[in-house]
């Protein structure tokens, strides 16, 4: 169910800006002020919550992991569709599952596009989940379900405000970033 792996795993005590995007749709004006944001921020790993929506974004992701950012991304409703943008990705080390799960700072995660309703209620439930970040909807979202804590940044694409997040691992804050 769970794919990714952590090249942070085992360090403690490190605080992590963790830099989320999602519902790019291929628009890469706005993805490349988001991610010159986020790096701006200090963002030490990249999560890209699905629907990029083209060969551009999957490269303008491969750069950041290139430069040194990790980038944990999953495939989206409208990326399903498109299976040379999933065998582009993985060639470039950027596997696009529907699920990811990463481990930071002591904080497991799951990574979701959301479009599946199903998905979203297994990952809440699961009791070794602690946070969901999703897209979909394009609209954001910091809920508290149970023992499991939902985020959603937006969209970059087709939102009544375009924008990104910022969570830090130590302290959990969500910060909500309009583009």
């Amino acid at each position: 169910m769970f794919y990714g792996a952590n090249p942070w795993c085992g360090l403690k005590d490190f605080t992590m800006i963790l830099g989320i995007l999602s519902d790019t749709h291929g628009n890469l004006p706005r993805t490349e002020a988001a991610l010159r944001a986020l790096n701006d921020a200090g963002a030490d790993h990249l999560i890209h919550c699905g629907d990029l929506g083209g060969e551009d974004v999957v490269t303008l992701l491969f750069e950041q992991q290139e430069a040194g950012t990790p980038v944990t991304a999953v495939v989206g409703n409208v990326d399903e569709w498109d299976a040379g943008l999933r065998v582009y990705a993985k060639k470039l080390g950027i596997p696009l599952p529907r699920i990811a799960r990463i481990d930071l700072d002591g904080i497991t995660a799951a990574v979701c596009h959301g479009h599946t309703p199903r998905d979203i209620e297994d990952l809440i439930t699961h009791p070794d989940i602690h946070i969901v970040f999703t897209g979909h909807t394009h609209v954001p979202r910091d809920e508290q379900v149970d023992q499991t804590r939902i985020l959603n940044p937006g969209a970059l694409h087709r939102a009544a405000v375009p924008g990104y997040a910022l969570f830090d691992t130590a302290t959990h804050k969500w910060t909500r970033i309009a583009l």
